[in-house]
């Protein structure tokens, strides 16, 4: 469904630029030593060279890549993304990707309905540049005004704002959650025809994920989850999914972190036999602070 996936690489890069892009959101861009590519949903493990480089790398879904140039948006919430924050032009990182599952092709007959919440936009962001028809629907929620990078979104987007609060001159927002704002557009498709697409915290899923059950659309959700290696090694990203009606652990890196909606019992799907298949190793964390 989503075509040849590109070969992932270790690639070292410099930083071109790297500053915010609103009030919470800062975007980097790195020129890397490699040819680079992707498909929307995959991420990047990426880490300063040398010997400031955190013990840990940090995952990052990837907002584009273009001419040997990657690019993340990303929000300060820890050591590791306050260090990235304060890098400049120039400085050295070390880049791991295009790692992950990505989200699937469009489908002739089914419209996209792409909801990204906060930092969760890249990968709808992404699928939207790359495969976005006429007849798709984009919708991006943040806390207020100020958080939403208007001049990225450009005008194919619908925003929602928890507060209504921090709106430039001219701009408007829908109040509320952008699930909330999805449900009320009067020109989404009928019922069953369109594919939801989606990425960002727990409670917008779970309501994408509902959103599409109501609605009889396909659901698939991007997960963010803490990594430590990016490829199914360390079990630093483990959760649960249902197989054949039983409940299984999953590294979120290696199978994910695309899911379809309907295989994750934390999302409210159907619940199968409550308990994981044996031999599976349990959830645990290996990986280090944001």
């Amino acid at each position: 469904m989503t075509g040849a996936r590109p070969s992932a690489c270790a690639a070292v890069g410099a930083v071109r630029s790297n500053g915010l892009v609103s009030s919470a959101f800062h975007r980097l861009d790195v020129e890397l030593d490699l040819p680079f590519d992707f498909l929307p949903g995959q991420f990047a493990m990426i880490n300063e060279a040398g010997p400031r480089a955190w013990t840990f790398s940090r995952p990052f879904s990837i907002l584009a890549a273009e001419d040997g140039v990657l690019s993340i948006l990303y929000r300060v919430v820890g050591r590791g993304t306050a260090a990235l924050a304060a890098l400049g032009p120039g400085a050295a990182l070390q880049v791991l990707g295009p790692l992950g599952e990505p989200f699937p092709t469009p489908q002739a007959d089914r419209a996209a309905v792409l909801l990204g919440g906060g930092v969760g936009l890249p990968p709808v962001f992404a699928w939207l540049q790359r495969w976005g028809r006429p007849g798709d629907h984009a919708f991006f929620g943040a806390r207020d005004g100020g958080e939403v990078p208007w001049d990225l979104l450009g005008d194919r987007w619908r925003v929602s704002v928890d507060r209504g609060e921090g709106l430039p001159g001219g701009r408007t927002a829908f109040t509320g959650v952008v699930t909330a704002l999805a449900a009320s557009a009067p020109d989404l498709p009928s019922h069953g025809s369109a594919t939801v697409y989606a990425c960002g915290p727990g409670p917008l899923l779970r309501a994408a994920a509902d959103l599409a059950r109501r609605r009889g659309w396909t659901c698939w959700v991007s997960l963010e989850e803490h990594m430590g290696c990016g490829y199914g090694v360390c079990k630093g990203c483990v959760v649960q999914v249902a197989d054949d009606g039983r409940i299984r652990n999953a590294t979120c890196c290696f199978e994910g972190p695309v899911f379809d909606a309907t295989r994750l019992p934390d999302l409210g799907s159907p619940a199968p036999v409550p308990h994981a298949a044996s031999g599976d190793i349990p959830p645990g964390s290996c990986g280090g602070a944001p």
